[in-house]
């Protein structure tokens, strides 16, 4: 009943908001940050979540910043889209579809979708400070690179000047300025536009599918409420955390939404096999 529920608010919605968070790239390899064992039991996010932290971080722990980075530059580097972030691509082949994303790995991006609000920005933009207007991109081969360099680091007596080096296309100062990735971290203000962008995104849908957030981190955390307040039918799609919704599917994203998005609209699959 539940499942078929959902099928019909997706074959009959006119504009639907997609809400992600980290446990959508679960499947991609990309450990979320709040789990128990998860990256800020590891990293302490006094010392690792702030830009601040980062930088005392790298100038008096140099092995320990390269062990951070590691750790959270190489799986973004490597992964791919998984079924989750392809079945929310293929949505918009039937419906309007306004993605609103807590990651920073860009994989709805490279899954297909083409109006995403990253509300916590991304890793790839790197931006200069004080001239923000000022940005430059790098690849997943530049991630990858620089992951090489940091760990060529971890074995030097003395590695903080070279893991500075290293890491100077992601992060460093001159005397022109800073430049860092776009990224939000805590104590910063939401990334705009985007976050202006999903404000307006979840007033005008009338479903919402939040999937693998913990729906914990103000004030992304309130657009569920919003949507439902709206006049918005709630899904959600999660193993552990019902949150705000109407419908709650507890697996992970890569089973059920892949099912979901092919059952309301059987002519995905059709075409699929006319292609193989």
């Amino acid at each position: 009943m539940k499942f078929t529920t959902a099928v019909d608010w997706l074959r009959t919605a006119e504009r639907i908001v997609v809400f992600t968070g980290a446990g959508i790239s679960t499947a991609s390899g990309i450990a979320t940050f709040r789990d128990d064992g998860g990256f800020w039991t590891r990293f302490p996010p006094e010392d690792f979540a702030n830009w601040k932290g980062l930088l005392q971080t790298a100038v008096l722990q140099p092995k320990r910043m390269a062990e951070f980075l590691v750790a959270v530059l190489e799986p973004i580097a490597t992964a791919s889209p998984n079924e989750a972030h392809r079945a929310i691509a293929q949505l918009e082949q039937f419906k309007p579809v306004d993605v609103i994303t807590q990651n920073i790995d860009r994989l709805h991006q490279d899954a297909g979708s083409g109006n995403v609000s990253e509300i916590h920005g991304n890793l790839f933009e790197i931006v200069s400070f004080p001239r923000q207007e000022e940005s430059r991109e790098l690849t997943k081969m530049d991630l990858l690179e620089i992951v090489q360099n940091v760990k060529a680091t971890q074995s030097e007596v003395w590695a903080g000047p070279k893991l500075l080096k290293a890491i100077s296309p992601l992060l460093g100062a001159s005397l022109l300025g800073t430049h860092r990735p776009n990224l939000v971290l805590f104590g910063d203000q939401l990334a705009e536009p985007d976050w202006s962008n999903a404000q307006d995104s979840v007033q005008r849908c009338d479903l919402f599918i939040s999937v693998g957030t913990s729906q914990s981190i103000y004030p992304a955390a309130e657009l569920p409420s919003r949507a439902k307040a709206a006049g918005s039918k709630c899904i959600v799609i999660d193993p552990e955390v019902g949150g705000v919704g109407d419908l709650w599917f507890a697996a992970p994203a890569e089973q059920v939404l892949p099912k979901l998005v092919s059952s309301a609209f059987p002519e995905l699959t059709e075409e699929q096999c006319d292609h193989e």
